[in-house]
């Protein structure tokens, strides 16, 4: 076990990304990316989004999902398209290489919404609609075994939030380069040119205050309900993002909560999450809780 995750830190496993060797010789089907839109009530708008469709074994019953949220400026083609994080390469070579069982990723074009309840209700959507609407819509007939979420940058900030404030749902947070800043943001950050953290004169410190995870009220008389965290970030990262991820291992570790963090060469790129991902997805299904 050992061995495997330490072969994904090197180049080495670029190698075993692209040659994508087929060794689960149960697998009866290929992989499908497709994108479809759905209307929200809550939104009172259609969201466009694109589902993953694992290679699926003979037989299979039970299915997994990750739930993948975009950063600033993004959409639902940023987690799936070949420039950028490429997931369906990347999910089909673990699969096949039999790193991970298979798995169904899903992400949808949230706008610039940082995934509050701001100016529209993304928060609200997000778990009152998306998540029923992915898992009796998309999954249908399969038992699901473990759920995950990830995001990178802002994306990183929504799942911060929601794994936090809603424990139970996750199994897994993959926080990539997250945009979580406390106590404000700098002034380099995105999250200050949008409405979302707006009074009527202009970005608010005190409402991106109110929306800090130092406000979620943690459970620590029962951690174990929470997600295992796996943080992580670029050392070149020019959006201060290391010191972001240093005040959240300590806020961790203040409450208890599972995590483990990892800090690469690297900026604010997919390059380094793509990295990141990958060595952590295979340490969550392996089972390897964090310590």
């Amino acid at each position: 076990m050992k061995l495997i995750i330490e072969i994904l830190v090197f180049s080495g496993f670029l190698f075993l990304i692209n040659s994508c060797k087929q060794t689960r010789t149960e697998i009866e089907t290929t992989s499908t990316l497709v994108l479809k839109k759905k209307y929200s009530q809550i939104l009172n708008d259609s969201i466009d989004f694109r589902v993953y469709y694992p290679p699926i074994e003979k037989n299979q019953k039970v299915i997994n999902i990750i739930y993948l949220l975009h950063g600033h400026g993004g959409s639902e083609d940023d987690w799936t398209s070949e420039e950028e994080g490429n997931i369906q390469l990347i999910l089909d070579s673990l699969i096949y290489n039999d790193l991970i069982p298979p798995v169904v990723a899903v992400t949808f074009d949230a706008g610039n919404s940082w995934y509050v309840d701001s100016k529209i209700s993304m928060e609200q959507f997000f778990i009152k609609e998306w998540i029923p609407f992915v898992e009796t819509e998309i999954i249908g007939k399969y038992s699901i075994d473990l759920r995950i979420i990830a995001g990178n940058s802002a994306g990183g900030y929504g799942t911060l939030g929601f794994s936090l404030k809603y424990p139970d749902i996750f199994d897994a947070s993959l926080l990539l380069s997250p945009a979580a800043y406390y106590p404000t943001p700098p002034m380099i950050s995105s999250s200050r040119k949008i409405d979302v953290f707006n009074d009527e004169d202009g970005f608010s410190e005190e409402v991106w205050k109110s929306y800090s995870y130092h406000n979620i009220n943690i459970d620590t008389s029962d951690v174990s309900k929470y997600p295992s965290f796996y943080i992580s970030t670029g050392d070149d990262d020019p959006y201060e993002i290391v010191d972001v991820v240093v005040q959240l291992q300590s806020f961790f570790k203040e409450n208890g909560l599972e995590h483990e963090l990892s800090i690469i060469n690297g900026g604010h790129s997919w390059d380094v999450w793509k990295d990141r991902f990958s060595y952590d997805i295979v340490r969550v299904f392996q089972g390897l809780r964090v310590k």
